[in-house]
């Protein structure tokens, strides 16, 4: 999957939609993560398993579902909130990065599939601006 493409579907939807440039970047960063997690954990990088994404969207909601063909891991005892002991190292930062960017992050499994949905919505102020 070429991580490009999700950014760019993102952020010509989102400039349509009522997001400010932060917010837009904000999910972007968060999907380009669960991508990265989906092809490098899900998949094991077995380029023959696909890694689909859905978009579903209103005028200040995005809502991005990731699905991968992996296992997925015991997310029901983490805790996502906890900042990586070092925030500055390469790895081990992804689910952090898209819980602190994201209003709602949830993950699931769906015949066979494991996902990450993630939502982001429009703050009042860039509703009210128009951006």
């Amino acid at each position: 999957m070429m991580l490009g493409i999700p950014d760019a579907v993102i952020q010509e939807l989102g400039s349509e939609l009522s997001f400010s440039q932060s917010e837009l970047d904000e999910l972007s960063t968060s999907v380009i993560e669960g991508c990265t997690n989906a092809l490098e954990h899900g998949n094991h990088m077995k380029s023959e398993m696909p890694v689909r994404l859905s978009i579903d969207f209103e005028r200040t909601r995005i809502e991005v579902t990731i699905f991968d063909n992996g296992p997925g891991f015991d997310f029901e005892t983490l805790d996502f909130s906890q900042e990586p002991a070092d925030l500055m190292q390469e790895r081990g930062r992804g689910i952090y990065i898209m819980f602190t960017y994201c209003d709602e992050l949830s993950f699931f499994r769906s015949d066979g599939s494991f996902a990450v949905k993630m939502v982001k919505k429009a703050k009042e102020t860039s509703v009210e601006s128009g951006n």
